[in-house]
């Protein structure tokens, strides 16, 4: 992202895994019936590395989100950076079908702006700067049943693909507009989580989180080699009847061991319909 900064590739898949403090406003879909909003705090190796924020609207068959990252601490001595993302889209058939997606970078050297636009007919993108998409292609095949970055967090929040056979929902399939990855989740067990730093504490589920990259990359850009499973814990949460949400699915805390140390990131001012939960 034109930055001296070099993040490890844990900590990389981390950030993709939330992909984006919360936005000023929310942006709520028409007749909103569901609501959240949360903030992550990110640390690595005991530092602050910054927060990403969610807010999100539904209502019956349809759903809007703002979201921010924004790096924090000792990090904005050499890397300060925030991303403003907007989605809007409809769940239909227990699937979330994004509409339109907006997202501006401004760091200290560069600035990227991308625009992402569904039909019938496929994704057109608008970048500015404009992306060179020929040099690492995406072909039509790959963007099939894809979202973006942000409706990638809102399937994962709204909990529309939970079910009894999938407790941590299904693969999230991502095109960024330059990239196409899959976040594949995998349930591990239920289990109690005790928070001793003042984020959630209560029942949760424990999922394994694996990035993987599909098009778009570098060759090798890995080297061959698999990174780490990330780690998720997810707080249920019922949503109000009437929308599109039936009970919400939040993250309430991710963990990856990395080279610079553990990354980990807690949700913070967890609110649902209205009501702040504990943390």
């Amino acid at each position: 992202m034109g930055s001296s900064m070099k993040t490890s590739k844990p900590v990389s898949a981390i950030l993709a895994a939330l992909s984006l403090t919360a936005a000023s406003a929310p942006l709520q879909a028409a007749d909103a019936k569901n609501n959240i909003e949360f903030v992550w705090t990110i640390h690595v190796g005991g530092l602050a590395l910054g927060t990403v924020g969610y807010k999100g609207g539904f209502g019956d068959d349809n759903y809007s989100a703002v979201s921010r990252l924004k790096t924090a601490g000792i990090v904005n001595s050499f890397y300060a950076a925030v991303i403003d993302a907007t989605s809007t889209g409809f769940v239909r058939n227990g699937a979330i079908k994004p509409a339109s997606y907006d997202s501006n970078y401004e760091g200290e050297k560069t600035k990227q702006r991308v625009a992402l636009a569904y039909s019938g007919t496929g994704i057109s993108l608008s970048a500015d700067p404009m992306y060179d998409v020929a040099r690492f292609p995406v072909s039509d095949a790959d963007k099939q049943d894809t979202v973006d970055p942000l409706s990638g967090i809102t399937q994962a929040v709204s909990g529309v693909t939970v079910s009894d056979a999938a407790p941590c929902g299904e693969t999230i399939r991502i095109f960024d507009g330059r990239r196409r990855y899959n976040l594949e989740v995998e349930f591990v067990e239920q289990t109690e989580l005790n928070s001793s730093n003042g984020g959630y504490s209560g029942p949760a589920t424990l999922c394994n989180l694996r990035y993987k990259q599909v098009a778009g990359f570098k060759p090798n850009l890995n080297k061959g080699k698999e990174l780490p499973p990330i780690q998720v814990w997810l707080a249920k949460f019922p949503a109000k009847a009437g929308g599109a949400v039936k009970e919400f699915a939040v993250p309430v805390k991710i963990y990856s061991d990395t080279p610079l140390g553990a990354a980990v990131a807690n949700a913070r001012n967890i609110t649902v319909e209205g009501q702040k939960i504990g943390g």
